[in-house]
């Protein structure tokens, strides 16, 4: 039987498929609460870039400054403290 080859290797024994829908969940919050223009289209952007194979952590790093400049404002440091862990450890 073949191995399936894992995506990030260089990040072998860290979750950061668990640390990105973590970050989603979060972020999601404030979607569903918040009347801000970028969510629909982060959303937009989100659902494109699953349909091109293209997963959470990636959609997470194309909008990292936008996302956190976002959390500031909201003042969510838990999920701003997630993201730059995110960051640090798997991107």
């Amino acid at each position: 039987m073949t191995e399936a080859l894992e995506r990030y290797i260089t990040f072998r024994n860290i979750d950061c498929v668990g640390k990105s829908e973590r970050v989603m969940e979060r972020i999601q919050q404030h979607i569903d609460a918040e009347d801000n223009p970028f969510w629909p289209y982060f959303q937009k952007q989100r659902a494109q870039a699953h349909a091109m194979g293209f997963d959470d952590l990636r959609v997470l790093h194309n909008y990292l400054p936008t996302l956190r400049e976002l959390l500031i404002d909201l003042d969510d440091e838990t999920t701003l403290a997630l993201l730059e862990d995110l960051e640090v450890t798997c991107m």
